[in-house]
């Protein structure tokens, strides 16, 4: 099955072989994760190859399948729409509807409260697999092992700040999620 997938994903991404890159290196460190924590690694496994199948994908592609209140919940944040395409072409054209697969993929972009471990492993992978050249990936990786939800707190810090750097307002979820994950790690130190 991952084997077939990661076949479907480099085609898919075939013009984007950076993107195709970064697929396998999240795949990759997300079942070191796995491994680590003794988690299901086929479920991480196929949530790492398929998080960004419709990353590249015209806005309109990506929202043909969606629900109307996806659409309308994230038309401020429409990064979050390759997510949800890609779980929705999971689950109908592979027939997987495994719900921790799915939320992993549907939810890699800035997390979600009350992450499973398979959501955390994903987030954290897609930030911190080796082709990443803008982040000390060997840091937050070892933070991973150390404390997974100090990970994801801090995967989550870094990414408010980049919407803020670029000048936007984060979604609501991705406030909340951040908050819920400062809240979960009070008291603790990196």
């Amino acid at each position: 099955m991952i084997d077939h997938l990661k076949k479907v994903v480099q085609d898919k991404l075939i013009d984007y072989p950076k993107r195709y890159q970064h697929v396998i290196g999240v795949y990759e460190t997300a079942i070191r994760l796995a491994k680590y924590y003794h988690v299901d690694e086929t479920k991480v496994g196929i949530a790492a190859i398929f998080h960004d199948y419709a990353k590249h994908d015209d806005i309109e592609d990506q929202i043909k399948h969606l629900e109307l209140k996806i659409i309308k919940t994230y038309a401020e944040t429409p990064v979050m729409y390759h997510a949800f395409a890609a779980a929705n072409t999971l689950e109908y054209m592979f027939q997987i509807k495994d719900q921790e697969i799915l939320n992993a993929i549907r939810y890699h972009v800035w997390g979600r409260t009350h992450m499973t471990m398979i959501d955390k492993i994903i987030f954290i992978a897609d930030y911190c697999e080796p082709n990443r050249d803008f982040l000390d990936t060997t840091a937050i990786y070892e933070l991973a092992i150390k404390d997974i939800d100090l990970a994801v707190e801090y995967c989550m810090k870094l990414t408010m700040q980049h919407v803020l750097k670029k000048n936007k307002v984060p979604h609501e979820e991705q406030v909340l999620a951040y908050q819920y994950y400062q809240e979960v790690n009070r008291g603790k130190t990196e």
